[in-house]
């Protein structure tokens, strides 16, 4: 990998408010001088382990060949959970195996994985609370300065899964969604591509969407937010592929009282 001007992002559920953040990145810069430190997101909600993988899974795939991500939304840090380094197509990507980095792998999957375990990897003493700081931190260091990536673990071959479920076709030909987050703006994105919407329902019309989410049925799919009435929740798909719910000038997590985790059901 080009190491002249090696890039890191950092997505945590950390917030500002603290050393954090900051501490990782004095880390990372000990280490890495010449390392440029992208965040992501440290707005994710505490131990929300979807949120957090979804957050990286949209965002990464924008960022240059060879950039090496570091996600820590760690609820098990200090038990037996493993760390993980795994390699893909373009990227690097580090973090507690929770399921949080099966999101990004859904969409570009690993070549190959390590359990992050190599002690060169480590800076002492190790606190049992924040790995972030003393284990990701400067292996992500460390692998931005050309450190052989086989240096870092102990391949393995499997990763635990996301704990978000795939959209799952009822016996009634129906299709179970799930409200993955509902941004900022209050819109409800859930957990189907585009390409997937299209395989499952191929001569859907624009007009016939045919989705009850929270008591409410909602026919429209339009291109964007500029068609919509307002105060009227309708769908796009998103500017991640992702169908969503919105409200023109609106929430549509408020008009619709709706939150993460909420089911959905698409018809047939």
């Amino acid at each position: 990998m080009d190491t002249s001007l090696p890039i890191i992002t950092l997505t945590t559920d950390f917030g500002l408010a603290d050393a954090y953040v900051a501490s990782m990145k004095g880390v990372i810069l000990a280490l890495a001088p010449a390392a440029r430190i992208v965040d992501i997101s440290h707005e994710i909600s505490p131990q929300n382990i979807v949120q957090g993988g979804f957050t990286l899974a949209c965002a990464f795939p924008h960022f240059p060949k060879g950039t090496i991500h570091v996600l820590v939304v760690d609820p098990g840090v200090g038990t037996s959970r493993r760390l993980i380094l795994a390699r893909t197509e373009n990227h690097f990507f580090m973090g507690p195996d929770n399921g949080a980095l099966a999101l990004s792998f859904a969409v570009e999957p690993p070549r190959a994985i390590l359990h992050l375990a190599a002690a060169a990897s480590i800076r002492h003493p190790v606190s049992a609370t924040f790995h972030g700081r003393d284990i990701l931190a400067p292996a992500a260091a460390r692998l931005a300065s050309g450190a052989d990536f086989a240096s870092f673990g102990d391949r393995i071959a499997e990763f635990t899964p996301s704990p978000l479920p795939p959209p799952a076709r009822q016996e009634d030909g129906t299709i179970l969604l799930r409200v993955v987050l509902a941004d900022r703006f209050g819109n409800l994105i859930l957990n189907l591509r585009e390409e997937e919407y299209r395989r499952l329902r191929p001569r859907a019309s624009a007009e016939a969407l045919g989705l009850e989410i929270c008591g409410r049925r909602i026919d429209r799919l339009l291109r964007t937010y500029g068609e919509a009435e307002e105060s009227e929740p309708f769908a796009l798909f998103n500017s991640s592929g992702y169908l969503e719910i919105a409200v023109s000038s609106g929430s549509a997590a408020r008009v619709l009282a709706c939150s993460a985790g909420a089911p959905a059901l698409l018809k047939a």
